[in-house]
This record gives C-alpha cells, sequence and structure tokens, in this order.
C-alpha cells in the first residue's frame, strides 16, 4: 500500500507590535476605513452630535481622540470648523489625507488630551469612540479641566466612555474573523479600580501571532459611572450634566446594557 503523506505541522511564529507600529492602522484604519456599517454609524454619531450640541455652520468644533478622522470629516462637510487631536502620527496622517480626497477644510495633529492647551477656544468640543478614561483618574480629570479652558463661555461638551454597567458587552475571551485572520480578545476587569482591560492577539493564516507590544490604552479604561463623571465635570465647572445611552434622536437613557456612556454638559455664559 502507498505510504500515507504526512502533511507538515504549521509554524507559529509570535511577533510584538507596538500601538504605532502595527495596532492604531489596524484598528482605526484597516478594519473600519471600508466598512459600510462603520460608516453609517458614523453618520449617526455626527448627527447626534450636531443636533444634542445644536452645532451651526462655520462654528469652531475640536474632536479631541479624532483617530484616523472618519467622523471629523462629516463633520466638516456638515460646515464645521474642525480640529482633529489625536495621540497616534500615523492617525493624523490618514486624516489629513483623507480630508485631502474628500476636499474639506478639516485640521489635524498630533496632541495628548492630558496635556491639551488651545489660543482660540471652541464653540463645541466631542470625544467620541469612547477615547476618555485611559489615564489615571488624575490625569482624566486634568483632562476635563483642559476641556473646559478649550471651550468659549457657553461652550458645549459632548463625551462618550465606558461605564461599569455594559461590561458583559467586552468580557472574554471571545474570536473574531476579519480578513487577516482571527481575533483573539482576553478581557480583563478590576473591581478595585474600575478599570476594563485585557489583550487581543491576531492570529494569521501563515501562522504569525501578532501581539500587542508598547500602548497607550495598556492600563485600560476607567469605566466611570454617572455619579462619577458628573462629579468630575461639576468640579471642573461644568453645568447642565446629562448621560446618554445609545445614538439615536430624541436621546435615549442609559440602560444596563447600554454599549456605551454618552455624556453632554456646558460651560457657564
Amino acid at each position: 500500500m502507498p505510504s500515507k503523506t504526512r502533511t507538515k505541522p504549521k509554524q507559529f511564529n509570535r511577533v510584538v507590535r507596538t500601538w504605532d507600529e502595527f495596532w492604531a492602522e489596524f484598528w482605526r484604519i484597516r478594519l473600519v476605513g471600508g466598512d459600510e456599517a462603520t460608516h453609517l454609524k458614523s453618520e449617526q454619531v455626527v448627527e447626534y452630535c450636531w443636533e444634542v450640541l445644536g452645532m451651526k455652520k462655520s462654528q469652531r468644533v475640536l474632536d479631541l481622540g479624532c483617530g484616523a478622522g472618519f467622523q471629523a470629516v462629516l463633520f466638516a462637510e456638515r460646515g464645521a470648523n474642525i480640529t482633529g487631536i489625536d495621540i497616534t502620527p500615523v492617525l493624523i496622517e490618514h486624516a489629513l489625507q483623507l480630508a485631502k480626497h474628500h476636499n474639506v477644510a478639516a485640521k489635524f495633529e498630533v496632541g495628548d488630551m492630558r496635556k491639551l492647551r488651545v489660543k482660540d477656544p471652541f464653540d463645541h468640543v466631542v470625544v467620541l469612540g469612547m477615547s476618555f478614561g485611559f489615564g489615571s483618574d488624575e490625569e482624566n480629570a486634568k483632562t476635563i479641566r483642559n476641556i473646559y479652558d478649550a471651550l468659549k463661555p457657553g461652550g458645549k461638551l459632548l463625551l462618550t466612555g465606558q461605564h461599569p454597567y455594559g461590561l458583559s458587552n467586552h468580557l472574554g475571551p471571545e474570536w473574531l474573523e476579519c480578513d487577516e485572520g482571527f481575533l483573539l480578545h482576553r478581557a480583563e476587569f478590576d473591581e478595585d479600580t474600575c478599570r476594563l482591560g485585557g489583550s487581543w492577539e491576531l492570529a494569521c493564516p501563515d501562522g504569525t501571532i501578532i501581539v500587542e507590544g508598547e500602548n497607550p490604552e495598556k492600563d485600560g479604561v476607567r469605566c466611570y459611572t454617572v455619579p462619577e463623571i458628573r462629579s468630575l465635570l461639576t468640579g471642573a465647572g461644568f453645568s447642565n450634566v446629562q448621560s446618554h445611552g445609545a445614538w439615536y434622536l430624541p436621546p435615549q437613557p442609559l440602560q444596563w446594557f447600554s454599549m456605551e456612556l454618552i455624556v453632554t454638559a456646558h460651560k457657564k455664559k
């Protein structure tokens, strides 16, 4: 009888890639750049912000933690005078190219929200994509004060964050299939610090397993309760603090199953 040909076992190679080297471009551009559902979600988010904050054309809007600029460009297309700031250079470079491609006047720059300083104050500040909460409690409180200082009197803030009530939507482990292979997510929640963290690995068809290296989100995100985030905002001087749990109009109340916490606040005139 002919001998059976043995299949050579796949060789796996684990490589470490930092946020700037790989994960920022992978998460914020490659996975969402051509995704229709993500684009529709961005349009919904921008419409919500526009209506809830009462935005008007030509008003100065700061998109803090703007990522690759997808939502900032949509604000610009509606007529906002938009500036986007993000900590990751590769994302800002993409945002600049995106604005050029769509022929809109949008400004983008690399910056850290914990060190935010502006010369000319804004009518509105938005912090989208659950980008708030990755610093320490002291750093997060400083970020809120920075935002308050960056707003004109009477200016408005819309901020999103992860909240403890919706943790069941994020705890793993879980697998996600994508064009590049399979993503494995291992979630961790520290009940003492109320921080949601964890790790991601990308298993590619050729046997390469890409793991996370240095990451600005390595310490996880602080999951603020509504009373905690209200205290942060009012402590910085904000008033009329309201919380919601979905990107539907009219604004919907926060529920235990809400995917994210949406907060609005006003700077006093």
